[in-house]
């Protein structure tokens, strides 16, 4: 598993940073999250995956791969796309 950050949409809340502070850290200047591993240990994969899905404007991708699976992203840890509108809880709505 590996996490990506998109620097321009970070809002700088550092939430990644109190959820996760071995995989994330804060640039000094400005407070845009960056990335601090390259790839997130096993035992670390839940956390990753809550700091994507806690990160207020979605700044964060989670990259899973599998063996023969390809990669897949998302910056939710159901492996869903985030959608805008979703429904506390983590249901979108969709049936």
């Amino acid at each position: 598993m590996r996490v990506v950050v998109d620097q321009n949409l970070c809002g700088t809340s550092g939430q990644c940073v109190l959820t996760l502070p071995g995989t994330f850290r804060q640039r000094e200047p400005d407070g845009v999250a960056e990335v601090c591993v390259a790839t997130v240990p096993q035992a670390l994969h839940a956390a990753a995956r809550l700091a994507a899905s806690q990160c207020p404007v979605a700044a964060i991708r989670v990259i899973e791969s599998d063996a023969g699976d390809g990669e897949r992203a998302s910056a939710d840890p159901s492996g869903m796309p985030r959608e805008t509108n979703a429904i506390p809880g983590g249901h979108d709505g969709t049936v």
